[in-house]
């Protein structure tokens, strides 16, 4: 009788610990077009093995498992102002993009990149920062294997002050 407690009690284990393995992603597939959950402050993410670096006039970031989404860059400015930033993100799996939010909780996307895409997509555009704080998030679901660098055109940019 003993045994077959065991048996049972380890195959529901088994059991919700793969129904729960398996619905890992689905908050971060629900809310990849959410406008209202990318613009709140809090971070809501799962990944495995990330590094993100500070290099000369920007940030990369690798990643080799991500769901959800991450604050990359957040500044609150005393003052509007444009910059250029180049943004240079690949994948091998899933879905991914960089999204800009002014301090309004206004979203523009900046890339976007999926599984389906053969080449590394690398952008350069122009963002208005605006008097207040902005914020630069990558949002993604079932990403394996992300490389992602931003680079800012103004040195004072760079640091999360």
């Amino acid at each position: 009788m003993k045994k077959i407690i065991i048996i049972v009690l380890i195959c529901s284990i088994v059991c919700v610990t793969i129904k729960l393995t398996g619905c890992a992603n689905e908050f971060a597939k629900q809310e990849y077009n959410d406008a209202e959950k990318i613009a709140q402050i809090e971070d809501r993410y799962a990944k495995d093995n990330s590094v993100i670096n500070a290099i000369d006039g920007g940030y990369s970031l690798t990643v080799s498992k991500f769901n959800g989404r991450q604050t990359l860059w957040n500044k609150t400015l005393e003052k509007s102002t444009e910059i250029e930033i180049q943004i240079d993100l690949s994948i091998s799996s899933g879905i991914a993009k960089v999204v800009y939010i002014d301090c309004d909780n206004n979203i523009t996307v900046l890339i976007e990149c999926s599984q389906n895409d053969a080449d590394e997509h690398i952008t350069t555009k122009t963002v208005s920062l605006t008097r207040g704080l902005n914020r630069f998030k990558i949002v993604g679901y079932d990403c394996k294997d992300i490389d992602l660098k931003i680079l800012f055109d103004e040195p004072y940019i760079d640091s999360n002050n």
